[in-house]
């Protein structure tokens, strides 16, 4: 088998748990022997359509010069931060019902470490491929000392989730079935792995078709990636739930939390949303998204922005010599 051949099997419908309040106890137990579950109608229908309206708009325009948009560090997606679309996204990202899940599976607090809406294009090849996002040695930043064992590699770590904008199929996310048990032993990239190791990993692997509004959770320690290559563009809330009984009370990067939808927030979401002093690894203007403020690019971009009203400008300048 090819690293680039795609499995197409699909996750079995029993691994789907309905309802606004999901079976706990269930979807651990799923969790626990698969790596991976289904949440379909946990999440409110409106604040799902909410989101998806305002997505849209900043989706529609970059953000440049104190317009709001998008972010752009490669070619193949446009980013927003969820936390700037206002209230309705944190029944998403920091749903009571999820939180509780995650932190019994985990049997220990979280916090939200990390969560970028992310609009990826159909380009029918692979650009993110499959990865674990813990592995014995992971750290948070260079010249960090590793808090992760082989044995602390037999725990969750951190919980992942992917929140569906829409009815998605070809390119969802996809999830190697068992392998959170493997402990990630030859590192988190499966490009690195000996060939018979990575064709049974391979072999693990489902494609998660859900509708709007679905949310896959799944354990960081498997192998999971999207459905690559795919024709078809895919909008999705990607999160990242860290136990801070290991990693600490820490996240990639702060989170920008409208000063208007803090009241509205319980005392549990400001803690996983990191509102309870949480130290951060990557200041917010050296994160990844920041990108293009190194290529020649922006240096043009620059330049026309400062220069956008220059006409207007030597307007004004005539006018004024006109008048003396």
């Amino acid at each position: 088998m090819k690293d680039t051949d795609i499995t197409k099997d699909i996750l079995p419908e029993r691994y789907i748990i309905e309802g606004a309040k999901p079976d706990i106890q269930k979807a651990i137990q799923v969790l626990n022997n698969e790596g991976v579950v289904i949440l379909r109608g946990v999440l409110p229908d409106d604040s799902v359509n909410q989101v998806v309206m305002r997505a849209e708009e900043f989706l529609s325009q970059p953000s440049v010069a104190g317009v709001w948009g998008y972010f752009r560090a490669d070619y193949q997606k446009k980013v927003l931060l969820p936390t700037l679309l206002g209230s309705p996204v944190y029944d998403l990202i920091a749903n009571e019902h999820i939180i509780n899940l995650v932190e019994s599976y985990m049997g220990a607090e979280c916090i939200l470490a990390e969560t970028n809406l992310k609009a990826d294009q159909g380009l029918n090849y692979i650009y993110f491929p499959l990865h674990s996002d813990f592995a014995v040695g992971w750290r948070k930043s260079i010249g960090e000392k590793s808090p992760i064992t082989e044995s602390l590699m037999q725990k969750p770590l951190g919980v992942g989730a992917a929140i569906y904008l829409h009815d998605t199929s070809e390119g969802a996310f996809t999830y190697c079935i068992g392998t959170h048990k493997l402990g990630a032993p030859y590192g988190q990239r499966l490009a690195e792995y000996p060939d018979n190791m990575k064709k049974e990993i391979i072999a693990r692997k489902v494609r998660l078709d859900g509708k709007k509004g679905d949310i896959i959770i799944f354990d960081d320690r498997g192998f999971h990636g999207p459905d690559h290559p795919s024709k078809k563009d895919r909008t999705v809330i990607l999160v990242d739930y860290f136990r801070t009984d290991i990693l600490g009370y820490n996240q990639v990067t702060p989170l920008p939390i409208w000063s208007c939808d803090i009241g509205g927030l319980s005392e549990k979401q400001l803690r996983i949303l990191g509102a309870s002093g949480a130290t951060f690894t990557i200041p917010f203007d050296n994160y990844k998204w920041s990108k293009i403020s190194k290529t020649n690019s922006f240096r043009i971009i620059k330049f026309l922005i400062d220069n956008a009203f220059y006409a207007k400008h030597l307007k004004m300048k005539l006018k004024a010599r006109l008048l003396k």
